[in-house]
């Protein structure tokens, strides 16, 4: 279980939008992610053998735009009592891991574009702060939207069965549910200060007047230490959920996790 948080943690770290190293951090982080989804999915084959023999909810393509939405929406829809294990679950996951590897597939293409002006145009024309933009936006918003897709994953297991029946079940991937609120909220604050460097890393690039380059260069720097900071504290609390887990499902993880 350590690759799904330690992916999380890489893809929130968000470095200048023309820097090829940054493409190639945001894809290792979505190749990460795609090997923890993996383990994921055989815990909840794991645990659906024991709790419950219907066949899993497939869910198909990558969720639409909102894919923390289409995570709820599979965990809340189809829970028939609150005993049972959730039978989209496995779905869910199958879909998240699809939008980790497009997601790595996207950043990898964007790194190549990307060095392509860095290593061989090097000339920081329009042409390349447009390029830059798009593709930097675009890989961005795909690890945002994919680590809320998880962190939302995480939260409607331990809490979607139990909320629509009224009655308190046994809790599934953790032994501390609140590990994984406190996460969630940490990742909402740093995905505001994300998304704050982002247009002020836009703004640099596309507007050439001095006065605004200059308040938002500093409110960019500001943004960018308070992200950092929250990444930390952050993935403080992530080991805080993995070692939950680990708690919780010490004989399916292995040894090797326990030490």
């Amino acid at each position: 279980m350590y690759f799904i948080f330690l992916g999380i943690i890489i893809l929130l770290v968000q470095l200048p939008l023309d820097w090829t190293a940054g493409h190639l951090l945001k894809t290792a982080g979505f190749a990460l992610c795609v090997m923890g989804l993996a383990d994921m999915r055989l815990l909840c084959r794991s645990q659906d053998r024991s709790y419950n023999d219907t066949p899993p909810v497939r869910v198909s393509g990558l969720g639409g735009i909102a894919v923390w939405k289409t995570v709820k929406k599979c965990l809340a829809d189809t829970v028939p009592e609150a005993k049972s294990v959730n039978p989209a679950r496995l779905g869910a996951a199958e879909m998240l891991g699809r939008n980790a590897a497009a997601g790595a597939v996207t950043a990898l293409v964007c790194a190549g574009v990307t060095a392509v002006f860095e290593f061989f145009v090097k000339d920081r024309s329009a042409a390349a702060n447009i390029t830059a933009v798009l593709t930097g936006t675009a890989v961005t918003l795909l690890a945002l939207r994919l680590v809320y897709g998880i962190i939302a994953f995480l939260d409607a297991n331990e809490g979607a069965l139990s909320q629509s029946s009224g009655i308190h079940r046994k809790l599934l991937f953790t032994d501390n549910r609140t590990d994984i609120l406190r996460m969630k909220s940490l990742f909402e604050k740093t995905a505001v200060c994300i998304m704050v460097n982002l247009v002020c890393d836009i703004i640099n690039r596309l507007v050439s007047t001095e006065n605004i380059q200059t308040y938002s260069g500093f409110l960019g720097a500001i943004s960018k230490i308070t992200a950092y900071v929250l990444v930390i504290a952050t993935a403080v609390r992530a080991n805080s959920v993995r070692q939950g887990m680990v708690r919780k499902n010490g004989e399916f993880l292995g040894d090797t996790e326990k030490k």
